[in-house]
């Protein structure tokens, strides 16, 4: 059984990669970066290793040195979310409600690492973004996801919507007039996950091209793609699962595979058929995560040991000499 490895359209760095050069980047030292060949760019609808989309986004940040790099991506991309059959899906919904529910459900055929959650009740609708655990560790391609939401929104009912409030995973921006001039909403920052929340009356408008029929020939297509990526195995998906849980404390294999719609035994065989096992996923997952917050400013290493699910500082010290022959404070410093 080959290794799980999460994946991204390659429509994902083709737009980056486009975007990039019109704002003067290289291009070529950007595919270098990330380890892209023109081989692997030349089907849209192919697939890409999510760890190279993430390797393009560090090589971006450091070519173009822009604090909203995200939004600035986003202003120059063209139609919001061009991403083939996911978006046609959602053009042809007939409110923003369902074609929101839908992005939720077709998320990961755009990119494995990202997930949508819509939680709505009488007076809001609140769209949650969560993405692997390297991604979280980047401040632009959360812009970058949440703009093209917003954006997407706008295209679709004609209508300048603006959300209620952002919430936004990391501290405060010395420049901020950038976000305040895309989003025309109130920033939250520091938040536990990034968010934007809509009045639940604006995602009951009509979307200008509606066509249930249409959209209902593009979800049948949509659900085969989630079954060709359900056919991967497991390893990323436990951990992109246990990310989400940490901040609550470590989760139990049990809880895990509930989340996965699993029985534990399930869950343990197939780990066990890909050579780890739910112990190792948790300790794999904690230790590179723990370099990466510590190198984020404003997360003390108290809040590190919180976020990866430790019960106090001290057990996550132990964990941390462990792994990496240093202590945190060391480390960050050398960083």
């Amino acid at each position: 059984m080959r290794p799980y490895g999460p994946s991204s359209l390659t429509r994902v760095p083709l737009v980056l990669l486009d975007q990039a050069q019109s704002l003067g980047a290289d291009r070529r030292s950007l595919m270098a970066a990330a380890g892209l060949t023109a081989a692997e760019l030349k089907d849209p609808d192919g697939r890409i290793p999510s760890e190279k989309v993430w390797k393009l986004w560090h090589a971006l940040a450091q070519q173009i040195p822009d604090e909203a790099l995200g939004l600035t991506l986003m202003e120059g991309k063209g139609p919001a979310a061009p991403f083939g059959l996911v978006s046609y899906s959602l053009y042809y919904s007939r409110t923003l409600k369902r074609a929101l529910h839908r992005l939720s459900r077709y998320s990961s055929i755009v990119a494995e690492t990202v997930r949508l959650h819509v939680e709505t009740d009488d007076d809001q609708c609140r769209i949650v973004l969560e993405s692997d655990p390297h991604f979280e560790t980047l401040r632009h391609p959360i812009d970058l996801r949440l703009a093209n939401i917003v954006a997407l929104l706008r295209q679709l009912s004609g209508n300048p919507l603006s959300p209620v409030e952002v919430e936004l995973p990391y501290p405060k921006l010395k420049d901020v007039s950038h976000h305040r001039r895309f989003f025309t909403a109130p920033l939250r920052f520091g938040q536990p996950k990034a968010a934007l929340r809509y009045r639940a009356a604006q995602m009951e408008m009509p979307v200008l091209q509606a066509d249930e029929t249409l959209a209902g020939y593009l979800d049948r297509l949509a659900e085969q793609k989630l079954r060709e990526l359900e056919e991967r195995t497991w390893t990323g998906r436990v951990s992109r699962a246990l990310w989400t849980e940490l901040s609550s404390g470590a989760p139990s294999l049990e809880h895990i595979a509930s989340i996965l719609s699993v029985s534990p035994r399930t869950l343990q065989r197939s780990l066990s058929e890909e050579g780890t096992s739910f112990r190792q996923v948790l300790e794999d997952l904690r230790r590179r995560m723990s370099g990466a917050l510590l190198h984020r400013k404003g997360i003390a290493a108290s809040e590190v040991a919180f976020l990866l699910g430790y019960a106090d500082p001290t057990s996550f010290h132990h964990a941390f000499r462990r792994w990496h022959r240093t202590s945190p404070r060391a480390y960050r410093r050398a960083g």
